[in-house]
């Protein structure tokens, strides 16, 4: 029979033992906790959607979209440019895009049959330009832009003088504004900006006064297109919760919605005779272009690449789109012509990351 000695030291090996295991399972349970919230935070990244402007939906301007969770697909084996089409495209004014090349982000041209590519304000004083929109006339374009490293953007104009360009800022509000649009007439521009803490679309004219608030809604509007006709306005609105674009009168009424999915619809444009809008959709699971009449309806879609191919814009006589895609495993630029949209060949730029290219109007000359 146990002494009360004896009884004593068992149980005291019983609690030492019962404590070691306790210590064993808590110091268990602190090295798998981090790994569950890595987890966590894993996937709930992978549910992230695309990108507005800097890749984001929730970004101020227009940029790369962010890569989504499926791996980035193989680099096709793309088609450039034949030279019987080459010839009939260096016709067709040029291309504005956004290229990124030595830190600096830049508004570079070239022309449609990938000769003569220029960094139109790589010798200014800007550290980021981008989304580029031409003038009706040609001799200018306007972008969203930063001057100093602290500043918030703004909408800048640089013009294509021979004897070299220059810019001039047109917006100097404490926060955002973005996305620049022109009448038709070349005398307006509407715009994004973020005062009143929303983003909202407003109407200036080319020294920077405005001139009307168009939009008012508590829901983010941006991305605002003008018609070739110059009495309506597409946009990209988060109304219905996702991104979808939206047309209204150069007044901002009559309001209507064209598309309409679950996932991100955005940066339309216009084709030159104003029957057609070319635009981004993801509602596949990834970017493609399609294009819709300005009612809503005919939708078309005209890529099913693996790649993201994303803003759309045409040519001045309206056979071709110029956008950008990841079909050689970077950003760059390729042209669709819309006859046949297989046929699709891939305009070759000095940066990795060249995106948003927006084409010239018809030559006045």
């Amino acid at each position: 029979m146990p002494t009360t000695k004896n009884k004593i030291t068992n149980s005291l090996a019983q609690i030492f033992a019962n404590l070691r295991t306790a210590i064993l399972v808590l110091a268990i349970l602190s090295l798998l906790l981090p790994l569950v919230a890595c987890g966590a935070e894993r996937s709930q990244s992978t549910a992230t959607q695309p990108a507005i402007g800097s890749g984001s939906e929730e970004g101020t301007a227009q940029s790369e979209p962010q890569n989504t969770a499926q791996p980035s697909p193989t680099p096709e084996i793309v088609a450039t440019l034949s030279k019987e089409v080459a010839v009939e495209l260096a016709d067709l004014g040029q291309i504005a895009f956004t290229a990124s090349v030595g830190g600096r982000r830049d508004i570079w041209l070239i022309n449609p049959d990938g000769n003569e590519e220029f960094n139109l304000t790589g010798e200014m004083d800007n550290v980021f330009a981008e989304a580029p929109v031409w003038a009706p006339d040609g001799q200018s374009i306007a972008y969203d832009g930063l001057i100093g490293a602290n500043e918030t953007r703004d909408i800048m104009l640089v013009t294509l003088d021979p004897t070299g360009p220059e810019i001039f800022q047109l917006t100097v509000l404490p926060d955002y504004d973005c996305y620049p649009s022109f009448s038709p007439d070349g005398e307006r521009i509407v715009y994004m900006s973020e005062r009143n803490d929303n983003r909202d679309l407003y109407i200036m004219d080319l020294n920077g006064n405005e001139l009307a608030r168009i939009t008012e809604d508590l829901s983010n509007d941006y991305e605002p297109a003008w018609s070739p006709s110059g009495d309506h306005i597409a946009f990209v609105s988060r109304r219905s919760v996702n991104s979808q674009i939206y047309i209204m009168d150069d007044q901002g009424r009559n309001k209507r919605q064209l598309t309409d999915v679950p996932f991100l619809d955005w940066r339309p444009a216009w084709s030159p005779d104003g029957e057609w809008i070319a635009f981004e959709s993801w509602r596949n699971g990834n970017a493609d272009i399609f294009i819709m009449r300005p009612d809503g309806t005919d939708l078309q879609q005209l890529t099913t690449s693996q790649a993201e191919d994303g803003h759309p814009h045409f040519s001045p006589d309206g056979r071709y789109l110029v956008f950008h895609s990841k079909r050689t495993g970077d950003y760059q630029l390729f042209i669709m012509e819309l006859e046949d949209p297989e046929n699709i060949w891939h305009l070759p730029t000095e940066s990795v990351r060249s995106l948003l290219p927006t084409w010239s109007p018809p030559s006045t000359e």
